[in-house]
């Protein structure tokens, strides 16, 4: 069983994505190992219930995982090959310059997101802004608290700057419908000092929108980089099935 507390939230009534993901995702490596050259690739199929027992399943004959909320197909999970691009570093400086273009501070489809919502009173507070002179490319500081610093924290910090690399989400609001990362440094993160998170815009295609991001520790070097797949929609509409 897994329950997502009420804390990790995205949306106000679900979890957020790149949590969620980042959960499954360590279960996965639990239960199949690690394997060169792979990483794991989470689909979110409905918003994730938050404070609700949920089901983890093997489904026969194969090596992935599903969440369940009763009969519904919360997210699945897997291993898949390892072949993400780098989004290029900037420094510390710049990415804290960056952030203050953060577009999510004047307009939010989810203040109180625990990852970019700037409402949410112990999140992450990753806030991406654009980095001048890179087309599509936003950047956020990160400083893990001490509770932050589990493998699903690194897949969280990876989500919102991706969504924010396609432009305002307060005009086209996204949630996150795919995500895969590939963990490039085994070390620990490490609490109190100075992380870097950039997203990169790849392409749009109707509801759908294509980012990659990535995140530096504090001497420059990669920790891990992400793909994501974003759908567009109306976040009055985002909630678990059966929420009123």
């Amino acid at each position: 069983m897994l329950t997502i507390a009420r804390r990790f939230n995205g949306p106000p009534h679900s979890g957020n994505g790149g949590y969620v993901s980042g959960m499954l995702a360590q279960l996965v490596l639990e239960e199949f190992g690690e394997s060169p050259g792979a990483k794991v690739e989470v689909t979110l199929r409905k918003p994730p219930p938050l404070e609700k027992p949920l089901t983890v399943r093997q489904p026969a004959e194969s090596e992935s995982l599903q969440l369940v909320d009763g009969s519904t197909v919360v997210a699945a999970a897997e291993l898949v090959e390892a072949a993400g691009e780098l989004v290029d570093l900037v420094s510390y400086e710049e990415a804290v310059a960056a952030a203050k273009g953060y577009a999510g501070l004047s307009g939010h489809p989810f203040l109180t997101c625990f990852v970019c919502g700037p409402d949410h009173p112990t999140g992450l507070h990753v806030f991406p802004g654009p980095v001048p002179g890179r087309k599509d490319v936003v950047a956020a500081p990160w400083i893990p608290a001490p509770d932050t610093l589990r493998p699903e924290f690194v897949w969280a910090a990876l989500d919102c700057p991706g969504g924010w690399s396609a432009g305002d989400l307060a005009g086209r609001p996204m949630v996150l419908g795919r995500m895969s990362v590939e963990m490039l440094d085994d070390a620990p993160l490490i609490a109190g000092e100075p992380y870097v998170v950039l997203g990169r815009h790849v392409r749009t295609e109707g509801r759908k929108t294509f980012t990659v991001s990535a995140l530096y520790g504090p001497s420059g070097e990669p920790v891990a980089s992400a793909e994501a797949v974003w759908i567009a929609v109306d976040p009055t509409k985002v909630k678990p099935v059966g929420a009123s």
